[in-house]
């Protein structure tokens, strides 16, 4: 991920969200998503990245909790879950390389 966000360049910056002492998302677990993002136009995006073998109840959690911040945060923000290359089929899950392709145009 930070190859592909630096290569980016409508990426204003990045920055490596800390685990446990980061930004987090706090709902029934906290979530510490894996990067924060800003963009040239302006926009935020927090980026949750996941090897495809790390789909279970804990990680669907993860991503409505995202969503939900997305949804109340404004039309500046936005949560993505990145996996390898498992399409969930969900909304805010995404495929790295579609990802990086739906990156270019934020």
């Amino acid at each position: 991920m930070v190859m592909a966000l630096t290569a980016m360049p409508n990426v204003r910056w990045w920055h490596r969200n800390i685990s446990r002492q980061g930004f987090c998302i706090n709902g029934f677990v906290k979530h510490y998503p894996d990067f924060i993002v800003e963009t040239q136009s302006g926009k935020t995006i927090l980026i949750e990245t996941k090897g495809d073998h790390l789909e279970n109840t804990e990680t669907k959690y993860k991503l409505e909790l995202g969503r939900a911040w997305q949804n109340m945060a404004g039309s500046s923000f936005r949560y993505y879950m990145v996996f390898q290359s498992k399409d969930l089929n969900l909304n805010g899950a995404i495929q790295f390389d579609k990802f990086c392709e739906l990156m270019k145009n934020l």
